[in-house]
């Protein structure tokens, strides 16, 4: 949304160029374009590999912008919104990646023209939490384990070729004989131990698909992350582990555990293990992390307005005629309720 006090406000725009398979001097032209029709300046930077983007954001927000977008996948979303920690401009998003879990979270348009739209019309402002995993900062989520060795194993040119079947291939690799590793984890003070397959810190999403989301309770703005730990040691103990967590919601069973965390988390493995983190390797453990609740200002759209069709209106007539009729009133609802 424009600001009413500018007539050309300014946007800061980072964009990835190796995220995805799109051409990234034609992506730029569009967006470009589309934020002139809207009336915005703009100001590009294109990525770079050994980069500290977070320390470029903070440099442009002290210049003065009225708006940040990232335009990539959720390394690159990530990176953006760590250097807005606390800053009142808020963040757009434009979803060019090869997951784009962030943007599948948070219900924002794949499509380019929507997704500025979006960023520069009507739309909502949500506070998002953070994770501060040692000097750097992580948006949705951190894990060791099966996903983090996926990840790992993982070229940037098999992700751009391939897409998100370069992740199935290396899935696939691990997936009959999964290896477990001590862990020894201390949440908000409280000592955890044990083996795992994976260990998952999820602060705002899995695989950007909101019924896992929801079935386990994890939201982006609630101020703590969950941790999730996962004892299967082979393909055929994930159906159960999946019908325990998913459907019978348990957080607690022989091959599963979900811990939540409000301040600060430690986690130890024995051997060290690789450690991911929104896509990307930052290191192997131990690994230290400190929830930062509602620190980033995220643009959304606004939800949509449900219209009820005109037959709901027939009803108000229904229960007339029953009553008239001297008909139980129960029956009366029970047929509103079949129509609906």
């Amino acid at each position: 949304m424009i600001p009413e006090s500018k007539s050309n406000p300014t946007a800061f725009i980072v964009l990835n160029p190796v995220a995805g398979s799109t051409n990234a001097q034609a992506l730029k032209r569009t967006i470009e374009k589309r934020f002139f029709q809207y009336g915005w300046k703009t100001r590009f930077h294109i990525t770079t590999a050994d980069e500290t983007i977070a320390s470029l954001v903070r440099q442009e927000l002290d210049k003065g912008v009225d708006l940040v977008v990232a335009v990539g996948g959720d390394g690159t979303i990530a990176a953006v919104a760590a250097g807005m920690v606390h800053s009142p401009i808020p963040l757009g998003i434009i979803p060019t990646g090869t997951w784009n879990a962030i943007a599948r979270h948070l219900g924002v348009p794949f499509n380019v023209p929507r997704a500025v739209k979006v960023i520069t019309g009507n739309h909502k402002i949500k506070k998002l939490d953070l994770m501060a995993v040692g000097d750097t900062y992580q948006a949705m989520n951190l894990s060791i384990g099966v996903s983090s060795s996926m990840i790992a194993g993982t070229g940037r040119n098999e992700k751009r070729l391939w897409g998100n079947i370069a992740y199935f291939s290396q899935l696939f690799k691990q997936i009959f004989g999964l290896q477990q590793h001590r862990y020894t984890i201390i949440a908000d003070g409280m000592r955890y131990r044990g083996r795992a397959a994976e260990i998952f810190v999820a602060n705002y999403g899995i695989v950007g698909m909101n019924a896992i989301e929801a079935a386990l309770a994890i939201k982006p703005d609630d101020g703590m992350v969950d941790v999730l730990i996962l004892r299967a040691r082979t393909i055929f103990d994930l159906p159960s582990l999946f019908w325990q967590i998913l459907v019978r919601r348990n957080k607690l069973t022989p091959k599963y555990r979900q811990i939540t965390v409000n301040n600060s988390l430690v986690i130890h493995t024995s051997p060290p293990e690789i450690v991911q983190s929104d896509g990307e390797i930052i290191g192997k453990t131990p690994v230290s992390i400190k929830v930062l609740p509602r620190c980033v200002n995220v643009i959304i759209p606004q939800p949509r307005q449900i219209t009820l069709p005109s037959q709901v209106n027939l009803n108000l007539p229904v229960i007339k005629r029953v009553k008239e009729n001297n008909r139980p009133i129960s029956n009366c609802l029970e047929y509103n309720d079949a129509k609906e």
